[in-house]
């Protein structure tokens, strides 16, 4: 017969073995949690968190209107980049607000301007396709670098006329850079939600009118 040690624990017979069992399968799990937590931010940083930064921009008045010149660093995440390469087309959109400032209210946006810009990868051409979906206009590259650096640029954006603004009030322009999720595959939305790769936006710029 096989000896066996047992105590007593609140009137229940505990014997030894059945203690080593569990302590053996604690640390087996905290070995794989530990793994799994290695693996899972190795891939994440490898795959990249992605970034939106505005690095300059510029508004003037050209034929009586409000226009804007703007630099964007943009470099997608893991995940966005993943999207791109299956075929899925990412819409990247420039924000623009005009706001009033008030002394004794808040202040007051009076204009919203917004551009939509598509990316996407086209398999049989081996290609990048640049969407201006404002104007229609279509351009393709053959690397995704020379596709992002395009569209990091906007030239002559026509936000509000010149003629709306009080010269006696004080205004300022703010814009940003972000990725549209609203335009994703509703598969890929209801994945998203549950993550941040997708969460790819810049901060407001901010620019004041004189």
């Amino acid at each position: 017969m096989r000896y066996m040690s047992s105590i007593y624990n609140r009137g229940q017979l505990i014997e030894w073995p059945g203690i080593y069992q569990l302590l053996i399968r604690q640390i087996l799990f905290s070995l794989l949690a530990i793994a799994f937590y290695i693996v899972f931010m190795h891939s994440t940083f490898a795959a990249g968190s992605g970034r939106f930064e505005i690095i300059n921009a510029d508004f003037r008045i050209d034929e009586g209107m409000w226009v804007a010149d703007a630099r964007s660093d943009l470099e997608l995440s893991g995940e966005a980049l993943q999207a791109i390469e299956n075929g899925v087309a990412l819409t990247i959109q420039y924000q623009f607000t005009v706001t009033r400032q008030r002394k004794f209210w808040t202040d007051k946006i009076i204009a919203k301007r917004i551009q939509n810009i598509q990316l996407q990868y086209q398999s049989l051409s081996r290609r990048y396709v640049v969407h201006n979906l404002n104007t229609d206009e279509q351009i393709s590259y053959a690397t995704l670098f020379s596709a992002l650096r395009q569209i990091g640029q906007i030239r002559d954006f026509s936000i509000m006329a010149a003629a709306e603004i009080d010269p006696d009030e004080r205004y300022y322009i703010s814009m940003r850079v972000v990725l549209n999720r609203e335009n994703l595959p509703g598969p890929l939305q209801v994945l998203i939600f549950w993550r941040g790769d997708f969460s790819l936006e810049s901060e407001w710029y901010r620019w004041s009118l004189k």
